[in-house]
């Protein structure tokens, strides 16, 4: 989606309304908390947010603190949204691909994802989880943006980690149906589609939307918020009584 597009999406954000009966919780890395910085006043979702959390680490923390969270909360939805710390690993102030082989990446994702399911579903009804899917990533723009003296050497590793992350959105996807839950989709904001005359439309991805290769830019991060509370509406808020 180009900018422009982005734009005129965001400008009718979604304002979450009636009675709130249960309460949203935002499982995340560090995009979590870019979220909350750009969003305009406070946050209404609750972040359990890791700044380089892997999906094991997260799904850790579920475990961990969903019993005390529940007898605060009573009534949950966990949105667990990670995937970027499994996929790019960290070595001083660079990144670079964890793991080329893109099966065994998405298996061991998905493994993690189920054990997710498996840990609320211990707490029925009164917990619920959904995987929202992974934003795409470019590691030479991150490298860039730290000062690497030649980022241009990560494109390959970018169009690696772009099938990676798409292989696996299909996944959370079928993962989440299975668990009868929709898919809030954040990666369909990357791709962009255009008309050439008298030719088949060509697509091409949008990574520039992430302001340093990782995390969601402003425009990124507020449709990013549109969707998640028009989920969290649906889910947690009441409209009658």
């Amino acid at each position: 989606m180009s900018f422009h597009k982005l734009e005129k999406y965001v400008s009718n954000p979604t304002q979450l309304q009636g009675l709130k009966y249960k309460q949203p919780i935002l499982v995340s890395d560090s995009k979590g908390f870019t979220l909350k910085n750009n969003y305009h006043g406070k946050f209404p979702v609750e972040c359990w947010c890791q700044p380089g959390a892997t999906t094991k680490l997260l799904v850790d923390q579920i475990e961990t603190h969903i019993e005390p969270a529940l007898r605060y909360h009573k009534n949950i939805v966990f949105y667990l949204w990670s995937g970027t710390c499994d996929i790019t690993q960290k070595s001083g102030k660079f990144i670079s691909l964890k793991n080329p082989d893109s099966e065994q990446v998405v298996n061991n994702l998905v493994k993690h994802f189920a054990r997710a399911y498996e840990v609320v579903k211990c707490y029925s009804p009164w917990a619920t989880l959904k995987i929202i899917d992974c934003p795409l990533l470019s590691i030479s723009q991150w490298n860039g943006s730290k000062g690497h003296e030649n980022p241009d050497q990560f494109k390959d590793e970018d169009k690696l980690a772009t099938e990676q992350i798409t292989l696996l959105n299909t996944e959370i996807q079928k993962l989440n149906e299975v668990n009868s839950h929709n898919t809030i989709k954040i990666s369909r904001f990357y791709f962009r589609s255009r008309k050439v005359k008298g030719k088949s439309s060509r697509h091409s991805v949008n990574l520039a939307l992430n302001y340093d290769g990782i995390h969601p830019g402003n425009l990124l991060s507020l449709a990013t918020i549109r969707d998640l509370f028009e989920d969290v509406q649906k889910e947690c808020y009441s409209l009658t009584g």
